[in-house]
C-alpha cells in the first residue's frame, strides 16, 4: 500500500494554465519611412550626446579665456567694454567651431553605428550629422559662455584644480545640450 501526502505550496502554480506572452510589436514612426520609434529615440539621444561632448570640450578649451574676456568688459570704461565684447564674441565663435567639429564627429560615429545595425537608413544619418553639426555650433556658443560664467564663479570663491576643471566641463556640456535643443528650430526643415 502506498501513501501520498498532499501539501499546499503557494509558490508552485498550475503549469497547464500558463500561457506564453504575446510577441512584441513595435509601432511604426509617423514619418512614413517605415522605421520604428527607436529611430527617433536614437536620434535624440545621439544628438544630445554629440552636443554635450562638443559643449564640454569647447568649455574645457576656452572656458577660462571666456571668463577673462567677460571680465574685460567691466571696469575699463567705454573703450574697454567694446574691446571685451569683441574678445568675448571671438572666443564664442571659436567655441562654436570647436563644438561643431566635435559634435559632427560624435554624430558621425553614432549614426554610423545606427546605419550598420539597421536602426536608421543612410540618408537619415547624413541629415542627422548635418543637424548635429549646426546644433553643435549653437551649443558651443552657449557651452563656452556657460563655462566662462562657471569659471568666473569658481574664481570668485577660490575653487581651482581638478574640481574646477570638472565644473567647467560640466557647465560647457550642459550649455552645449541647451544650445543644441535651441537649435532644433533652425534645423527642423532639414
Amino acid at each position: 500500500m502506498q501513501i501520498q501526502a498532499a501539501a499546499y505550496n503557494p509558490y508552485i502554480s498550475n503549469v497547464s494554465s500558463y500561457q506564453s506572452p504575446a510577441p512584441r510589436s513595435y509601432t511604426q514612426s509617423s514619418s512614413g519611412s517605415g522605421l520604428s520609434t527607436f529611430s527617433t529615440d536614437f536620434t535624440n539621444i545621439s544628438s544630445m550626446v554629440a552636443h554635450a561632448g562638443g559643449g564640454g570640450f569647447a568649455g574645457y578649451k576656452l572656458g577660462s579665456k571666456m571668463a577673462t574676456d567677460m571680465k574685460g568688459m567691466f571696469g575699463n570704461g567705454f573703450k574697454g567694454f567694446f574691446g571685451g565684447l569683441k574678445n568675448t564674441a571671438v572666443t564664442g565663435l571659436k567655441g562654436a567651431g570647436i563644438s561643431a567639429l566635435v559634435s559632427a564627429g560624435v554624430s558621425a560615429v553614432s549614426n554610423g553605428v545606427g546605419v550598420a545595425t539597421g536602426k536608421i537608413d543612410s540618408s537619415e544619418a547624413v541629415g542627422n550629422v548635418v543637424k548635429d553639426s549646426i546644433g553643435g555650433a549653437v551649443g558651443g556658443l552657449t557651452g563656452v559662455t556657460a563655462a566662462g560664467i562657471a569659471n568666473m564663479a569658481m574664481g570668485a570663491v577660490g575653487v581651482t584644480g581638478v574640481f574646477g576643471t570638472v565644473v567647467t566641463v560640466a557647465a560647457g556640456a550642459v550649455g552645449g545640450v541647451v544650445g543644441g535643443q535651441l537649435s532644433k528650430k533652425l534645423t527642423s526643415g532639414f
